[in-house]
């Protein structure tokens, strides 16, 4: 189909990701090697160094984690489908700008969002002008999939689609993560913390103890570097369980956090003055337990999570 044209749905049961290049799955085919390299030197150099309950736990939190970042990898994390009233033909534009209710949500008219007349996100979030079109407190147009979207859908242009209430394109999985699979990408990373703790914790009983921790990684250097690589991603998946803690309690997205500044609804005028840039306002934060309510019921409402489409293709 050519680059102008929508996607089409295809078979609901493909179990694919979409075609992409390989060096998109580079990250992921590595993990999937560590976690092949971290079982196999467990059962050749730990297990007959830790007691049964501990071997028992290790087993448990495996199994658990690594079916739970493969669903991460192939899950489909909300890509917006193109239908008769979301699809703009790029000689719509001009006659379409007053058409993105249709079939969006507001926000809430208490916390609605004004965006800028005459501005469009592009495929890298920036704004861009265009004559005779505008948007409105629902959504905008994405330049590249030509789709009417929810504000907070957002284009990746690494997987070549629309993602309803984008988080973030994760480079581990090679997926994104949306509205689609968020909840199961944050019990993968919680399900990831202890288990690479309780490796990290039978590596060093292995070398000798907490006390000898040194000499047994200059000894044995291989776990050694095992130690060190699980000592790690236990701090990262530490940092990304507190993150994802404090995003969904003031309900806001990996991206909006860090872009906040390309999206004119989370700007308020500086009090010192407009020569002042602006200062951040969260027009969707309705306090800790109503945003993790709502966190909770729009991740159920995609229980069990689907697979990604085989016919979603990406697009250049």
């Amino acid at each position: 189909m050519q680059g102008g044209g929508a996607r089409t749905g295809g078979d609901e049961d493909g179990f694919l990701p979409p075609s992409t290049p390989l060096d998109r799955w580079m990250v992921a085919i590595a993990v999937e090697c560590a976690f092949v390299v971290t079982y196999v030197s467990y059962w050749i150099f730990l297990n007959n160094h830790v007691s049964k309950a501990t071997a028992v736990f290790v087993q448990l939190l495996f199994f658990i984690y690594f079916p739970l970042y493969n669903l991460c990898v192939f899950s489909d994390p909300g890509v917006l489908k193109p239908t008769g009233d979301s699809y703009v033909g790029v000689s719509e534009y001009s006659d379409r700008g007053s058409d993105l209710k249709q079939g969006y949500q507001s926000v809430g008219a208490e916390d609605e969002v004004h965006l800028e007349e005459g501005r469009t996100e592009g495929e890298n979030g920036d704004a861009s002008t265009r004559t005779n079109f505008g948007q409105s407190a629902l959504g905008t147009t994405c330049d590249t999939c030509h789709l009417l979207r929810p504000v907070r859908a957002k284009h990746c242009r690494v997987c070549g689609f629309c993602v309803e209430t984008m988080d973030h394109h994760c480079i581990f999985t090679g997926n994104c993560v949306g509205n689609g699979n968020r909840l199961l990408f944050i019990i993968m990373v919680c399900s990831a913390l202890p288990s690479h703790a309780l490796i990290c914790h039978c590596l060093v009983v292995t070398m000798g103890g907490y006390l000898h921790i040194n000499k047994g990684m200059n000894e044995n250097p291989f776990l050694g570097a095992l130690f060190v690589f699980h000592a790690l991603s236990t701090v990262f998946m530490a940092a990304l369980v507190a993150f994802h803690t404090y995003s969904i309690s003031y309900n806001i997205t990996t991206n909006e956090f860090w872009n906040w500044m390309r999206y004119r609804h989370f700007q308020t005028p500086n009090n010192l003055g407009p020569r002042y840039p602006p200062t951040f306002r969260n027009p969707f934060d309705k306090g800790v337990s109503t945003n993790w309510a709502e966190f909770l019921s729009s991740q159920f409402a995609h229980c069990p999570p689907r697979l990604m489409n085989a016919n979603y293709h990406r697009r250049t």
